[in-house]
């Protein structure tokens, strides 16, 4: 078990260690590289020691992702200098042994169910665009317009989950995900619709799919919290790792 950057990096490379994509490890960056022009990017950068080679590497990107960690100021003022990209900030977390996170505790009004992402998925489950509905509405900040987010969570791997709660009439309230790669998962879509905040809903269901990536062999996990997330993913044993600027490519 190594640091919690080291965590968050060896879930960030599992993640995006995908069939046609190039291994690129140095130092200071991991990820996958673009094997042929036009060919996405997913990389992070945890420190300066990566200015170098990254620069090298710009001028080839054209669409991906690129985070990097707040100590990284020549990286981060390289990527803002060559590429014309989006931006957002969050906090960088890992949490090393999933065995000390607590079992869901959902409110008895809501029930925790899948949601129907792929073809295939149990037909009992949310439809994805319910689901899409609640980030958006728990979100204003979202920029994404509902069938962009839909399209990006449907094109995740199979190695995803997607979960929900609903109330006793089948609407859904609040929901969160988790992609298993081993030993290494990433928590994502996390979300808490406006009426039903402050009652702890946003803790269940990260603990629900982290309960669901221990069963799937996972160890340890890595997400990228907002700073009104910070404080549940600590109860759950979450530690900061570091500030980040996620950069991606025009959809």
């Amino acid at each position: 078990m190594g640091t919690g950057a080291q965590v968050y990096a060896s879930a960030f490379v599992a993640r995006h260690a995908l069939p046609g994509r190039a291994h690129l490890e140095g130092p200071g960056m991991h990820g996958a590289a673009p094997v042929e022009a036009g060919s996405p990017v997913r990389l992070l950068i945890t420190d300066d020691r990566a200015h170098d080679e990254l620069a090298v590497l710009l001028p080839d990107i054209r669409t991906g992702m690129i985070d990097v960690f707040a100590a990284a100021t020549r990286c981060t003022a390289l990527v803002h200098a060559h590429l014309g990209w989006r931006s957002k900030t969050a906090t960088a977390m890992a949490c090393r042994d999933l065995r000390a996170v607590p079992e869901p505790d959902l409110t008895g009004e809501l029930t925790l169910l899948p949601v129907r992402r792929l073809a295939g998925d149990a037909v009992e489950g949310v439809p994805l665009d319910d689901a899409v509905a609640v980030a958006l509405s728990a979100d204003p900040r979202l920029d994404e317009p509902h069938a962009v987010l839909a399209a990006y969570l449907r094109s995740l791997s199979p190695a995803f989950q997607l979960f929900a709660a609903v109330d006793v009439d089948g609407a859904a309230h609040a929901t969160s995900g988790v992609g298993v790669f081993g030993a290494e998962a990433t928590v994502i879509f996390v979300n808490t619709g406006p009426g039903w905040r402050s009652r702890g809903i946003g803790r269940a269901m990260t603990a629900a799919a982290l309960g669901a990536a221990r069963a799937a062999g996972a160890e340890q996990a890595c997400l990228n919290a907002s700073e009104a997330g910070l404080t549940i993913y600590q109860r759950l044993g979450f530690e900061t790792v570091a500030r980040t600027t996620r950069f991606s490519s025009p959809t």
